[in-house]
């Protein structure tokens, strides 16, 4: 039986979920787009521009008590021309709107984020959540809409169209495209010297709150670390990792992380999961386990996997977006636990236990509810009481399975199933670093799923969409969307799956490099096409994701160490040289800017050739062996004996051939090969010493 809506608007014929939870609203909404500005140009009025996005707590607040208000929506309707827009599927533009935010909010700004623009788009007031009327000191939508109607309506509003134009000048002469000098090394010790001054020691992670987990910093702290024999950032790696695996933030359950906790112990998450969280800290504890061998780090990037393959993919292989931290308009409702619900499913004997190990009390940790945690250790635990450390760990298995499968029975958090291939392109090269690490074949499988999905669905006559949902792929890819891809396809190819791979990566590239490039310089976000794009920006900062342009240098240095061919590395040092000034200004930012550099500058990173023969003789044992150990640098290339392709995208092979027809193995450093070892006892040393 169909429901019946007081109102529908334009967004209504929308894909995405975001803007379909707003088309019953009594604001009359417009999508971004040429209707809306000519309406806007045609009727005099500024435009209210809202964005957000399907998973924001703070947007579903704002949308009950401001947008589904009768009395607020005809204001807003009167003075305003109405914008939705998911800032998911035009990411630029939020970043855009964002900066000037945070310009005209002394910092302090996020989502929803509401700008007011001119007909012509230039910003002159922003601000995140407004509750519909003024209270506790805080400024009401009602009271700002009336405000703005009579100074659009009298004399100040040209000081407002003159300061608009002014924040958008100011913006432009501020956009750095290029540079003279690529960073010094030393860049790198001074960024890890800021970040243990800002870290946390006790619980990890940088001091204050809300605390977010930034998966490539410690990617970047662990490298650095082990290259320069520097144990506090260890330390502070695997302090940070196991803390947050202990707290709130990490699903005890159902795996994953959430995207952020309010408090500094990771104990309290913002309940909502987003596919690039999980993805990059998939990558970070992949990496602790393969520098450590412990246990814990593999178990938890494991957990993520299991999480994302079980309620994250499409049918075809794409990956979903996000998941609300909201039920039954709740947060946190799925999640938390009462003690007497537990009360009620597990025996008193492992009641207490589970209660003991997870912090479970009678008065709950958050609004009369508990979150799971767990301050120690199960060795830990065990000891303090007296019990055999594998049978607690069995029986609190056995007691989350159970909590698990009636969880399962609660109404669950939307889900934002949009397929975005920035996104999809993080974890398709987690899921492929993963599969090759721990020699597992389904996450290689679920990768390649992804890829494909990716490539039948978002790739169209030689260029990328963005956003893939029900059937209808849209928007024009930007720089992250082709970075984030080819950083994973890179990681198939690597992986033996094929040369296919890499011509896609390369002709992407090809793309970006004629489309995207600045003559000498770094990258912008779009291809300067949509003129509704008031500023083109090259954005070099790392936020919740690690920047375009930071990602493709990586990309850029991975393929001319796997092509030797020079125009990549050239590429890269054009980004460094725009990195530069940023870096010496603020290194913590550009993390992903610095584990370039410290690949840039790592002399003794091997390329790996391996030539098969028509068996493919060795091919598992030399797989196993050269994913197994920590070496985030090294390159590798799977030649079997005949494949002309591969020969044609990679000449430098022509001479690479199998020795007396058995698989033969290449140690290569910048073009320089060693002698070609075949037999497998002393290709297996090769790859050990490496």
């Amino acid at each position: 039986m169909s429901q019946h809506h007081l109102h529908t608007n334009r967004l209504i014929n929308q894909k995405s979920p975001y803007l379909l939870q707003h088309a019953h609203n009594p604001v009359d909404w417009y999508p971004w787009g040429e209707e809306a500005f000519s309406a806007a140009r045609l009727s005099d009025k500024p435009i209210f521009l809202s964005i957000g996005y399907a998973t924001c707590h703070w947007c579903h607040v704002m949308e009950r008590e401001c947008f589904e208000n009768e009395e607020v929506a005809a204001l807003l309707n009167e003075t305003f021309i109405n914008i939705k827009v998911d800032r998911e599927e035009l990411p630029e533009l939020d970043s855009l709107y964002m900066e000037f935010a945070q310009s005209m909010m002394s910092g302090s700004a996020g989502w929803p984020l509401n700008v007011l623009l001119t007909p012509d788009l230039s910003p002159f007031f922003s601000a995140t959540y407004l509750p519909p009327f003024s209270s506790h000191g805080l400024v009401g939508l009602t009271e700002l809409i009336m405000r703005i109607h009579e100074v659009w309506a009298g004399e100040e509003r040209e000081n407002i169209i003159m300061q608009s134009e002014n924040i958008v000048e100011v913006f432009a002469e501020g956009i750095t495209v290029r540079g003279s000098d690529i960073p010094e090394k030393e860049e790198l010790s001074n960024a890890a010297e800021l970040l243990f001054k800002m870290a946390d020691p006790v619980y990890g992670g940088i001091k204050g709150t809300p605390k977010f987990p930034i998966g490539y910093q410690y990617n970047f702290l662990l490298r650095y670390s082990i290259l320069s024999k520097e144990s506090r950032g260890l330390f502070l790696v695997e302090r940070t990792l196991d803390m947050m695996e202990r707290g709130g933030i990490y699903d005890h359950l159902g795996g994953g992380f959430s995207r952020y906790s309010v408090d500094n112990k990771w104990l309290v998450p913002h309940f909502e999961k987003m596919l690039y969280d999980n993805a990059l800290l998939a990558y970070s504890y992949l990496e602790m386990w393969l520098s450590s061998k412990i246990s814990l780090y593999r178990t938890t990037c494991e957990d993520i996997f299991q999480y994302i393959l079980r309620d994250m993919v499409h049918p075809e292989g794409g990956f979903y977006s996000a998941e609300d931290a909201d039920s039954d308009g709740q947060e946190g409702l799925f999640y938390t636990w009462t003690k007497e619900e537990l009360a009620k499913l597990l025996n008193p004997e492992d009641l207490k236990l589970f209660c003991d190990f997870y912090g479970v009390t009678e008065e709950g940790n958050f609004e009369g509810r508990n979150i799971l945690h767990t301050s120690l250790r199960i060795e830990e635990f065990a000891n303090n009481e007296g019990l055999d450390a594998q049978e607690v760990a069995q029986r609190l298995s056995a007691n989350r399975q159970t909590l698990w499968k009636v969880r399962e029975q609660r109404p669950h958090p939307f889900k934002d199933d949009k397929i975005l291939s920035s996104w999809n392109g993080l974890m398709i090269f987690s899921l492929a670093e993963a599969g090759c690490a721990l020699h597992e074949k389904k996450y290689m499988v679920a990768a390649l799923r992804a890829a494909n999905f990716i490539k039948a669905h978002l790739w169209r006559e030689g260029s990328l969409l963005r956003r893939w949902r029900d059937g209808e792929a849209s928007f024009n890819a930007g720089l992250d969307e082709y970075a984030f891809l080819i950083r994973g396809i890179l990681s198939l190819f690597e992986a033996g799956h094929g040369v296919e791979w890499l011509d896609w990566a390369i002709q992407m590239t090809t793309l970006l490099e004629k489309k995207f490039k600045a003559e000498e310089g770094a990258f912008y976000q779009t291809d300067g096409s949509d003129k509704s794009i008031i500023l083109r920006k090259c954005h070099f900062s790392d936020g919740a994701e690690p920047s375009g342009n930071a990602i493709h240098c990586e990309n850029l240095l991975r393929l001319h160490q796997l092509t030797l061919e020079s125009h990549y590395l050239r590429q890269a040092e054009d980004v460094f040289k725009a990195t530069k000034e940023h870096l010496e200004n603020y290194p913590v930012g550009y993390c992903y800017h610095l584990m370039n550099l410290t690949r840039y500058y790592d002399r003794h990173a091997p390329t790996l050739v391996i030539a098969l023969n028509q068996k493919n003789q060795y091919y598992e044992e030399l797989h196993q062996a050269i994913f197994q150990n920590f070496d985030p640098h090294k390159a590798v290339i799977w030649y079997q004996c005949g494949n002309e392709k591969i020969v044609n995208a990679l000449p430098f092979l022509s001479d690479k051939s199998p020795v007396n027809g058995k698989t033969t193995l290449y140690v290569c450093f910048k073009g320089e090969c060693r002698q070609p070892v075949s037999d497998l006892k002393s290709m297996l040393e090769a790859i050990r010493k490496l």
